[in-house]
């Protein structure tokens, strides 16, 4: 099969492209006899040979643009611009805080609340470890300053966890800080996916029950814990009211270890907004009321639009007026429509931007506006306009315009313009690709813009924010996850990792990977045995079958799958095997051993590195599923441990059923089994 074979533009230089001219002059134009360089014809031949040339070199030239677009088609866009989230401790006393609150410190970076702070009416004051019904106060966990295993405490599994808390609310929402396991990371957490252990939550005087929001996953991975508290929560020990943590189903991974527990901490966000858009659906009267109670809108200055029949309409309020940190926005919305989609349009604009939210325009094709961001970045979620636009009907009203990434994907009339990161620049359309926004005095109006710095906002730990409002210091974790925008060269990366890594398993190494990509879980060992079954005879035919034997990252010395964890395992490679192949999960069958050893020691020698050698050669993994132990590597290991003068004699002695001894003395154990080390028997000789 002929290859496809790249074709080269730029294929001819100034001289070639001359002197092939001037060579069809002869039979091109016989009368033409001068064909020296004072010629005039030859002075324009050499003009045009310049300007092939130079149309030669661009058409070879793979700009940014094109390389976008050649992107595209692959289904592989840039990655936008991503502002770091960080984590406040608010202190009780911290008067409430909208969503959108602004911070900053000495350098400016400005962080905004991506949530409220709400009236403090309940604290988190003590915790406990409940063991054998003893308490033990573990409040160390409430300052950061502590480690533990809340369900494993000194080492023993059945010990329970206490939250005392002072006062009552409606709701509870904790943040627990989890420690992260040495090892294999544990993958990302797909939607609906359970969690790898069961966790009783138990108020005090109630039945068990569960939070209605979990982002921890079962104290798996750090983040937000909501219950909703019980209309009775009596009051017990110490004066406080108890919620209790218990492990009802351990699983097969590792024991969740705890840092830290806080009821008092909240993510803002590196972003600076200066427009934002809220659309509300009112009935069609003529004195209706909108609420806006974000921090940007209260003191904000409002734009304010009703959607009529035929489109928007820019109206005048009849009053504002603050509520209980609510602003509250009264309209005339008796032509508004009643179709039941959003029918109100209110803006909010930082009164410090204003003049630059505002733009007058000339009404030209592929006109641009300037936007003076300062350096800082748009977010793409969302980046909308309100501009003035001819309607069909042939009257200008106030339209709504998206940001996209390329205007010749679109239609004259689509009203889209696209931004230039780097100039700090709208462009519009030209009448053909994107439609012209009509000419006036502030005919575009900014509606939803946000800003940041992306990596430059991953500021350490006690950066100095504090509350732009009333100036309170806060304290703050290391904000992270700021990103840049993503340049090409990263992107063809990632297309080229796409490439190379298909989603569909086709060898066993593919299945190894994807068993070992299960979200959610933490799959320290996975080995694809292709054309095996465990349970079929050994003269069957199991051609069209793979056993996918996978080993949990856990604590135990033999990591052993449960059902959850095959399960999940099972589900994954189901959407990712070929249409023909039957899937088997199955966990590993351990065949210990122990190993009688004979040695001749001198001076330094312990028992202790002998077993840490053996050890290490035995270790659990993916290269030692249905690997052979040999006698030899074991040997070898020990004669390498200090004060071994001479390996006399090793034999494999108590081997379970499974394994089998060759006749050199190795152990041999099937395809889907693992060697155990169980004990070493050391006989010690002088020299």
């Amino acid at each position: 099969m002929d290859m496809l074979v790249a074709r080269k533009l730029d294929d001819q230089s100034f001289e070639e492209i001359v002197r092939e001219a001037v060579g069809q002059l002869p039979w091109l134009c016989p009368t033409w006899t001068d064909h020296n360089a004072h010629d005039p014809g030859i002075t324009i031949l050499e003009l045009l040979a310049w300007y092939k040339e130079m149309l030669q070199y661009q058409m070879e030239q793979l700009t940014p643009a094109l390389q976008r677009k050649l992107l595209a088609l692959t289904g592989v866009q840039p990655l936008g611009v991503q502002p770091a989230v960080c984590a406040l401790e608010i202190a009780p006393d911290t008067p409430p805080r909208l969503q959108g609150a602004r911070l900053s410190n000495a350098q400016d970076m400005e962080f905004e609340l991506i949530e409220p702070v709400p009236v403090c009416d309940i604290r988190l004051q003590t915790v406990q470890i409940e063991r054998e019904g003893k308490y033990l106060s573990v409040k160390g966990l409430l300052s950061g300053n502590l480690q533990l295993k809340p369900f494993c405490f000194g080492g023993q599994p059945g010990s329970r966890l206490w939250l005392g808390f002072a006062g009552s609310a409606a709701s509870v929402r904790l943040w627990f800080d989890v420690v992260t396991p040495q090892g294999v990371a544990r993958n990302r957490f797909a939607p609906g996916q359970p969690p790898p252990r069961e966790i009783c939550w138990q108020f005090m005087g109630e039945q068990a029950g569960g939070p209605t929001q979990d982002q921890t996953h079962n104290l798996s991975q750090s983040g937000y814990v909501t219950l909703a508290v019980p209309e009775v929560w009596p009051i017990g020990r110490d004066g406080l009211r108890w919620l209790c943590l218990s492990l009802t189903d351990a699983g097969c991974e590792e024991q969740p270890r705890l840092c830290g527990i806080s009821d008092r901490r909240y993510r803002a966000a590196q972003q600076t907004t200066r427009a934002r858009s809220h659309f509300f659906t009112v009935l069609p009267q003529q004195d209706q009321s909108v609420c806006l109670s974000d921090a940007l809108a209260q003191q904000a200055e409002l734009a304010v639009f009703v959607r009529l029949k035929e489109g928007w309409e820019q109206t005048v309020p009849h009053q504002i007026s603050l509520q209980d940190n609510r602003r509250i926005v009264r309209i005339n919305a008796a032509q508004a429509a009643s179709d039941g989609a959003p029918n109100v349009l209110v803006v909010c604009l930082d009164p410090v931007r204003v003049p630059d939210l505002i733009f007058d325009m000339k009404g030209r094709p592929a006109e641009q506006i300037f936007l003076n961001l300062q350096g800082q970045t748009v977010l793409p979620r969302p980046f909308r306009l309100i501009c003035q636009t001819l309607e069909p009907d042939g009257v200008i009203r106030p339209a709504v315009w998206h940001c996209v990434q390329d205007l010749y994907a679109c239609g004259p009339r689509d009203r889209v313009f696209v931004y230039d990161a780097a100039r700090e620049t709208i462009q519009f359309g030209d009448g053909r690709y994107g439609a012209v926004v009509s000419p006036g005095k502030g005919a575009v109006l900014v509606m939803d813009l946000v800003l940041s710095r992306g990596g430059a906002g991953n500021i350490p730990a006690d950066a100095g924010l504090y509350f732009v409002e009333d100036g309170q210091a806060v304290h703050n974790l290391a904000a992270s996850g700021g990103r840049d925008m993503e340049e090409l060269q990263e992107a063809h990366a990632r297309l080229q990792y796409r490439l190379e890594h298909t989603e569909r398993c086709l060898s066993a190494a593919d299945y190894e990977r994807q068993a070992q990509n299960t979200p959610g879980l933490r799959v320290a060992a996975a080995k694809a045995l292709p054309g095996y079954d465990p349970d079929a005879p050994t003269s069957g035919c199991c051609a069209a079958t793979v056993t996918v034997v996978v080993i949990p990252a856990s604590d135990a010395p033999y990591p052993m799958p449960d059902t959850r964890f095959l399960q999940a395992v099972r589900r994954q490679l189901e959407q990712h095997r070929t249409i023909g192949v039957r899937v088997l999960v199955v966990p590993p069958r351990y065949v210990s051993f122990d190993v009688q050893v004979r040695v001749r020691t001198q001076a330094g020698f312990e028992q202790q590195a002998a077993w840490e050698a053996l050890k290490s050669v035995c270790a659990i993994g993916s290269q030692t599923i249905g690997k052979t132990v040999f006698r030899a590597d074991l040997m070898a290991c020990l004669q390498h441990v200090p004060g071994v003068f001479e390996v006399r004699q090793l034999k494999f002695t108590a081997v379970q059923p499974g394994g089998m001894l060759t006749a050199q003395g190795d152990l041999r154990v099937p395809p889907d089994g693992v060697a155990a080390l169980r004990h070493i028997h050391l006989t010690k000789v002088g020299i």
